[in-house]
């Protein structure tokens, strides 16, 4: 999956980091991020929205777009979104 990064003004002088993929989220896609340490939500999931989590991130967005929203837990954020970008990239 390719995966391009973008960041965009969001609340309170924060940036916000939206990941547009070349194909559409699916419930494979979930099924990938719970192999790689992700906890689902299953009512988002019931509701078609892909809501993921672990120590590093927090990431949504609707089964069928082509965009996730990132959400950092951590400070050393940029280091870790690298990280995640390769693991995606790889997917």
């Amino acid at each position: 999956m390719k995966v391009k990064k973008f960041e965009i003004q969001a609340c309170c002088g924060k940036k916000a980091v939206i990941f547009k993929t070349d194909q559409p989220v699916t419930k494979d896609t979930l099924a990938s991020f719970l192999t790689l340490g992700f906890q689902e939500a299953p009512n988002f999931t019931k509701a078609g929205i892909l809501y993921v989590t672990n120590d590093y991130f927090v990431i949504s967005g609707p089964i069928g777009s082509d965009k996730l929203q990132i959400k950092c837990r951590v400070v050393e954020c940029e280091e870790k979104l690298k990280s995640l970008e390769e693991t995606l990239s790889n997917l």
